[in-house]
């Protein structure tokens, strides 16, 4: 994108509002779903003891959920049903990328049931982004990577009657997904980051 517009600027061309708008969407969900994956996959094994989750009271996870959030998978019974799934995973004894960690160390601050939560949204956070990322599929071919950028606007038309353009179907369902992407970012990533990062304080000073 730096390099369309380092073109585009020296060329003096000013792209169309439709090319601007789909550029922002995708650039936008991408930013999003970076956060997202970032802090589930990627970062909170730091913090979230996967095995320490089997010592959770789901009642108490429940209550957890429920005290810091409206999402609607926060049940007792959703919560033993993903502590049982974990029982099984780590009883295989093949942890595969969550082999590495330091299970049961001490630098692992939180409680057993905010243990458990997290991992619940880990999974769930996982079949989330398989939607979020049809927003690229639409509207930049592919994800990672979008391939319909290009100088001077946008690679795909857009017009409400064509199967093969931006369609009125296909907005409908960029705006379906995109609403269920917010809801799960205010309902379970915002809370969740809160609630991690409020037993890791001293580590925002770790740096400075």
């Amino acid at each position: 994108m730096a390099s369309i517009r380092a073109v585009e600027d020296a060329l003096k061309i000013q792209i169309p509002d439709n090319a601007r708008l789909i550029r922002n969407i995708i650039m936008g969900i991408q930013n999003v779903q970076d956060h997202v994956i970032h802090f589930y996959h990627l970062h909170a094994l730091d913090w979230v003891d996967i095995t320490g989750a089997l010592k959770a009271d789901p009642q108490k996870t429940a209550q957890l959920a429920q005290s810091i959030s409206n999402w609607k998978l926060s049940s007792a019974t959703y919560f033993k049903g993903i502590q049982e799934r974990i029982g099984a995973f780590v009883g295989t004894g093949r942890l595969g990328p969550f082999a590495n960690a330091y299970w049961g160390h001490s630098a692992y601050k939180l409680p057993p049931e905010a243990n458990l939560m997290a991992v619940a949204h880990y999974l769930e956070a996982l079949e989330w982004q398989k939607d979020v990322i049809r927003i690229h599929a639409i509207l930049g071919s592919k994800n990672p990577h979008p391939q319909t950028f290009l100088v001077g606007g946008m690679s795909i038309p857009v017009d409400p009657d064509s199967q093969n353009a931006i369609n009125a179907d296909k907005l409908a369902l960029i705006g379906k997904l995109l609403k269920k992407a917010r809801i799960f970012v205010e309902q379970v990533y915002i809370p969740d980051l809160l609630a991690v990062a409020s037993f890791y304080k001293e580590w925002a000073g770790i740096g400075g």
